[in-house]
């Protein structure tokens, strides 16, 4: 029933006349089989197509349809203060926006390129995801990563993102998402119109080193504008740090290997470009839309950045190129049976490919890298090393920050306050040896204590969103973290920091109280030991 009422509101919804849409600064990647402009046949795709701009023949970009206040919201009558009118107003604006999610949908399945680059990431999957049920969720096709057959691996879980170079990681992975979507993005140095030898020799030269940045972000809402435009405001700062330390540092004929000019032509300069490869997957045909509000939240954070870039574009500094590779989310990632055909994706940090994953343990590999976090001693600097595992250190730590986050938070996250808005935890950063997780409140609480003595098909039904597709594994997972969080709590996991009292200046370490303040906490820092190793340090 459900997938059809789906197909309902996708076939009244392709055929209205209200429907606008906008060409956005985003790229799609070149295809060989697109046609059209870039845009396929049918009615949401045509509209879209009308609205690209053709005076870039060989380029091709994303368009979004843009809701009109006056078409998705009943006019408010003052005389009417019946409360059907309120009901029946906030139906009619949720089922217009609900038809603006499924022509979004429907577009994106149909667009050449996006529909190429899905099927080669999920050709694989369509004879294994068609016996997915609700209790077998492990896909065969996705590579099961672990911690000696994939390199230096990062594990991002839910809530999280991390930065590195190839220098310090081979593979940045994320798995277990249904309706949350997996965002990766990978950037190097590019000359467009250069024919110069010496200066792709030096763009070479740059990206072979740690002239690539890779980033994965585990995304559970619509809501992370601020961090998606943070994370491709480093992408674009590193590559431009790196090239005006390279020009520093060299001569004034090595400078000009950053510039090349056309026809002779010296007042035409063409900088390097920073080429930013995107790559989105997750989310399905779940009943309440979800997936879609997150596919649409992310596509609009994306275009607004490539605005903000386009419009601040100025001379004698590199151009960002920013380009949607990979798109395979919402009903492109269900296999018809409304359920996610891939639930992971790992991105190889040198090379910019990404494929389905699923992060694993070796047989060898001890449970206990998920145990209870080891408190650190104050006079040592390198605690207990935990045990080898792609899945990284302290999961269950990082895991219970999403359950304390909705257990000790009381709805404060709906203030208006710039500090309450969502953020991503970054674990990870560029050039520097450390993953991190940042300090947080939690301990034990009576909603834990409730939610273990349910049985595992309740516990299932108020844990999660999805709870039709999840993973076996789902209830152990949930008990893991619960009795994890009833078993310790932030003061005894996070060391506070310690501050020079004004008066001698000595240091004074603050002990344990009830009182509670991120900020006078520190993070808990490890550090890379072996291949997937991981050490705590003080």
């Amino acid at each position: 029933m459900k997938r059809k009422i789906t197909d309902d509101i996708m076939t009244s919804s392709t055929s209205s006349t209200d429907s606008k849409w906008e060409r956005t600064n985003l790229r799609l990647a070149a295809s060989s089989n697109s046609a059209s402009g870039g845009f396929s046949t049918g009615s949401a795709s045509d509209t879209a197509a009308d609205s690209a701009d053709s005076k870039d023949a060989d380029d091709y970009y994303l368009c979004l349809p843009t809701l009109d206040s006056s078409s998705t919201m009943a006019v408010d009558d003052p005389d009417n203060n019946d409360d059907n009118h309120d009901a029946q107003h906030q139906r009619s604006r949720t089922t217009r926006q609900l038809q603006h999610l499924f022509e979004l949908d429907l577009y994106l399945s149909s667009v050449p390129q996006l529909a190429a680059s899905t099927r080669q990431l999920l050709q694989s999957s369509s004879s294994s995801s068609t016996n997915s049920t609700a209790n077998n969720h492990r896909s065969n096709n996705h590579k099961v990563i672990t911690s000696s057959n994939s390199g230096r691996v990062i594990n991002v879980l839910q809530g999280e993102m991390a930065h590195c170079t190839p220098s310090q990681a081979d593979v940045l992975v994320s798995d277990d998402a249904t309706t949350c979507h997996i965002l990766g993005l990978w950037s190097h140095l590019s000359l467009d119109y250069s024919s110069s030898t010496a200066h792709r020799d030096q763009m070479q030269q740059h990206n072979g080193g740690d002239g690539k940045l890779a980033t994965v972000a585990h995304i559970d809402s619509p809501d992370y504008e601020d961090c998606i435009r943070d994370a491709v405001d480093l992408h674009y700062r590193y590559h431009s740090s790196q090239l005006s330390s390279s020009s520093s540092s060299s001569s004034s004929s090595k400078q000009q290997q950053h510039q090349t000019r056309l026809n002779g032509d010296d007042s035409t300069i063409i900088l390097p470009v920073i080429k930013l490869s995107i790559h989105l997957m997750g989310g399905y045909n779940d009943n309440d839309g979800t997936s879609h509000e997150i596919t649409q939240g992310v596509l609009r954070a994306l275009s607004n950045i490539s605005d903000g870039y386009i419009n601040r574009q100025h001379h004698h500094q590199p151009r960002l190129q920013m380009i949607l590779q990979t798109c395979a989310v919402s009903s492109s990632n269900d296999n018809g049976s409304g359920c996610p055909i891939g639930r992971g994706l790992a991105l190889d940090v040198s090379s910019g490919k990404v494929y389905l994953a699923e992060v694993g343990e070796d047989d060898v590999e001890s449970s206990s890298s998920s145990s209870s976090s080891s408190p650190l001693l104050d006079n040592s600097t390198t605690v207990v090393t935990t045990s080898t595992s792609a899945k990284g250190p302290d999961c269950l730590l990082r895991q219970a920050r999403l359950w304390a986050s909705f257990i000790f938070n009381n709805g404060d996250n709906d203030s208006n306050d710039d500090d309450s808005k969502r953020r991503l935890q970054i674990i990870h950063h560029p050039n520097d040896e450390y993953m991190y997780i940042s300090p947080f409140y939690f301990a034990s609480h009576p909603f834990p204590h409730r939610m273990l003595a349910l049985n595992d098909a309740l516990l299932l039904q108020y844990t999660s969103s999805s709870p039709e597709v999840e993973k076996d594994n789902f209830v152990r997972c949930v008990r893991e973290t619960f009795r994890y969080m009833n078993g310790t709590s932030c003061f005894h996991v996070f060391k506070k920091k310690k501050v020079n009292e004004d008066d001698g200046g000595d240091e004074k370490d603050y002990g344990l109280d009830d009182w509670w303040d991120d900020e006078d906490y520190l993070p808990r820092r490890y550090r890379r030991v072996g291949l997937n190793g991981w050490a705590a340090v003080a």
